[in-house]
């Protein structure tokens, strides 16, 4: 069999990107769908709710397949999951802990769970695998179990802000206003989530509230929604059609807007005419002419 050439079209990053070694991506003993599921995990902000029924609807995948990724993810030591348990036994939480290296001792990393500052860098051309800067992180037990009042936002010194691009701002000033939001202060209650699940989430209120669907305020239901977010239990059911057509609907809108504008009068120097006095004028003009034509001559000699 003939194989086909590989060329790779890359852009160099300033931001909004993962670093991902080529040992991990290369990796023969995991399968793609392993390989999706901990890039996915590994792009997630430190302190992000998680949970399968939440990955499974972000990733549009059945919960079977992925127990089985995330399975031999944990058999080739990418990652653990740390249910614990009162001393009654009963359960209280779950710490998901992953790496993009394999690690033989997870002992040290389990009994002190901690977040290392983002180490940013630069990225290089050349072969870098997924080129994304990015930051190594170990889950933070104190950020995964602690949930404020409902319309509180998490303290933005430990989580991060949303990295919007031109389009995505676009599509989040545009909810703000149909929702009647002031959009930092939106902003700020959505920190430590990732824009897209952001976006979803005002998707959902938005649509929620054109069917009459809403039992409480905007906000109130927006600030449970986010909670449910950070739990990692939401996902679009109402609002999906809207989120998938969004920047469509939002282009439409804005040219209908602009054909709706009236046309701007051309300003220029010549003096304004009245069309109407004009036509008068030129018909009073023509009466006269035509009455001289009628009138005979005045004979020579007449006094």
């Amino acid at each position: 069999m003939n194989a086909s050439q590989l060329l790779i079209v890359r852009r160099r990053h300033a931001g909004n990107f993962t670093q991902i070694p080529n040992s991990l991506i290369r990796n023969e003993h995991l399968s793609l769908k392993a390989l999706g599921v901990i890039v996915h995990l590994l792009s997630l902000p430190p302190g992000y709710r998680i949970s399968l029924e939440g990955l499974c609807a972000v990733r549009k995948e059945g919960e079977t397949a992925m127990r089985t990724a995330i399975k031999q993810l944990e058999s080739l030591n990418y990652m653990r999951i740390v249910r614990d348990r009162s001393a009654s036994g009963q359960f209280i939480q779950s710490r998901w802990f992953v790496s993009d290296e394999p690690i033989v001792d997870w002992a040290p990393h389990l009994e002190n769970p901690r977040v290392e500052e983002p180490v940013l860098d630069q990225p290089v051309q050349g072969d870098q695998g997924a080129t994304n800067t990015g930051f190594k992180e170990t889950l933070d037990s104190s950020k995964t179990t602690t949930t404020g009042p409902e319309d509180t936002p998490p303290d933005s010194d430990q989580s991060p802000a949303l990295i919007m691009d031109e389009a995505d701002e676009e599509c989040w000033l545009w909810l703000c206003q149909k929702l009647s939001l002031e959009p930092q202060k939106t902003q700020d209650q959505c920190t430590g989530l990732s824009t897209s699940v952001a976006l979803d989430v005002l998707a959902e209120v938005l649509e929620c509230k054109r069917q009459n669907s809403i039992r409480k305020t905007v906000p109130q239901f927006l600030a449970s929604l986010l909670r449910r977010a950070r739990e990692g239990k939401f996902s679009l059911s109402a609002g999906s059609e809207l989120r998938r057509d969004l920047r469509q609907i939002i282009r439409r809108q804005r040219a209908m807007e602009a054909a709706a504008e009236p046309t701007q009068a051309i300003v220029t120097d010549r003096p304004v005419v009245d069309r109407a006095r004009a036509r008068e004028r030129l018909q009073q003009m023509r009466d006269e002419l035509a009455k001289k034509a009628r009138t005979p001559a005045m004979s020579r000699g007449t006094a």
